[in-house]
């Protein structure tokens, strides 16, 4: 439904963006209802690893997965739903400005120059004069557009305000937006394993993201989600057979395989406990029937 809204939305832009958004908004705020709803009937961790798009698929996959990471970050901050509906439509419609910069600076391979990066940093403004002048939607949801990529410590864009002058919603949406950016593969790099993602996370508290919000982050979701076929730091293989609560990058993992060969008794390692244990490579195994 997502993607079917927003190329609706791509094909009418240049007729009436604020129009075509108005027109998106019922169906859009009723995938935040039952996202939201999902969330809250779903007491497992939710699962950050998705299905990765590329090109015109990347905005549409990489909108849902922040929504899906926003709303479940609400949740543990017991915002309550009326906000929640606000803070999902704005993160649904974050990247929304994207619509208005050209296919090939978004899909460039190679490094940006100084120029293209400015001309694709506009999409934080486009996205908010669209959206504002909705007058049947928040305007909360055009600052999520806008406030995005600001940063704490002001290094961010495209007004560069830090600290309280950024609206709370937009520092939730900042911490999943880099998280999916960083675990998604591009045509331009390839994806971090997640533990990587939250590590890029931690790297930036205080200074550019929310302590508060980051660690919400970490207890509401599940980065290596149940039946996730995984390879350690010391060569063994198993697979994912449950979650520490609140550590979702420390689960317990089934051992399957050792020095290269499947073993006859499987049993548990909880890397909670054995921390000198790292998850080095998602793979594509089963286990034994």
């Amino acid at each position: 439904m997502i993607e079917t809204t927003f190329l609706d939305m791509k094909n009418k832009m240049n007729l009436d963006g604020s129009f075509t958004i108005e027109q998106a908004n019922v169906k859009l705020t009723q995938i935040v209802r039952n996202i939201m709803g999902e969330l809250k009937r779903n007491k497992e961790l939710m699962t950050l690893l998705a299905d990765v798009y590329t090109y015109d698929d990347y905005i549409f996959t990489h909108s849902f997965n922040v929504t899906l990471y926003t709303l479940a970050i609400g949740v543990e901050l017991n915002i309550n739903d009326k906000n929640l509906e606000i803070l999902g439509l704005g993160a649904i419609l974050h990247d929304v400005g994207k619509m208005l910069v050209p296919l090939e600076l978004l899909h460039k391979p190679g490094k940006l120059t100084e120029k293209e990066f400015e001309q694709i940093q506009k999409h934080a403004d486009y996205g908010f004069h669209l959206i504002k002048n909705v007058h049947t939607v928040s305007l909360l949801v055009a600052n999520c557009a806008y406030q995005h990529h600001e940063r704490l410590d002001g290094s961010g864009y495209p007004r560069g305000i830090k600290g309280d002058e950024i609206h709370y919603f937009g520092k939730i949406i900042a911490v999943a937006d880099v998280f999916d950016a960083v675990t998604s593969n591009r045509v331009y790099r390839k994806a971090m394993l997640p533990h990587q993602g939250l590590e890029v996370l931690y790297a930036g508290v205080g200074k550019k993201f929310d302590n508060t919000i980051i660690e919400a982050f970490r207890r509401a979701v599940a980065i290596y989600p149940n039946g996730l076929s995984v390879e350690l730091n010391d060569g063994r293989k198993g697979v994912v057979s449950s979650q520490n609560e609140g550590i979702g990058d420390r689960p317990m993992i089934r051992i399957l395989e050792e020095d290269g060969e499947q073993i006859k008794e499987p049993y548990e390692v909880d890397l909670n406990k054995n921390l000198h244990l790292l998850i080095m490579k998602c793979l594509d195994i089963q286990e034994p029937a």
